[in-house]
């Protein structure tokens, strides 16, 4: 592990890649949401995006948590500041902000105008629930990528303090307590 910044931007697209797998997910199981929400796909994809919300959040935060975990080790003298991850979810965050920028720069006839939308609404798939609550404009469709670099600088904070969820809610705990238990009958 090194701090070059050709390593961070990795980390960084490391991010951009759990957010298009999120996406890739979120295209192959809409289909089921389509057949199962006939009279109200909008509420259908609506709880679908919080799904898909939830292992995105999952996926950069334990990522990121693991990036600092490492990262403070001594023995790879990088000594980062505990914000570094927000840093990474900026750069992981970019290129689908850039891909987004295309809805501005794509002309397209009337006709289209509705599909080159939802091509939007589903570049933001996992955060289309928070940017459907904040406006149906075009320009929260965009706003809600800030969430990446929040998610990925609470995930590095969480593992820079050493600060685990599961720990904390104590799940892991109680299922070894039943491990042991169901062992002894």
């Amino acid at each position: 592990m090194d701090n070059k910044v050709s390593s961070q931007i990795k980390r960084g697209l490391k991010i951009t890649g759990d957010y298009f797998i999120s996406l890739v997910i979120f295209a192959i199981f809409s289909s089921l949401v389509f057949t199962l929400a006939k009279n109200n796909i909008e509420k259908g994809i609506f709880i679908f995006s919080i799904i898909m919300f939830i292992v995105l959040f999952s996926m950069i935060y334990s990522g990121m948590s693991d990036v600092a975990f490492r990262e403070k080790r001594p023995q790879y003298k990088i000594n980062p500041p505990p914000y570094k991850g927000f840093l990474y979810g900026l750069i992981g965050a970019l290129p689908v902000f850039i891909l987004q920028l295309l809805y501005y720069i794509v002309r397209v006839d009337e006709l289209y105008l509705i599909a080159k939308r939802r091509a939007l609404q589903f570049l933001t798939g996992p955060f289309y629930w928070l940017a459907s609550l904040i406006s149906k404009e075009v320009w929260s469709y965009h706003l809600v990528l800030l969430l990446i670099p929040v998610i990925a600088g609470l995930g590095y904070m969480a593992g820079y303090h050493d600060f685990y969820i599961m720990r904390r809610l104590k799940i892991f705990k109680n299922l070894t307590k039943r491990n042991k238990n169901t062992e002894k009958k």
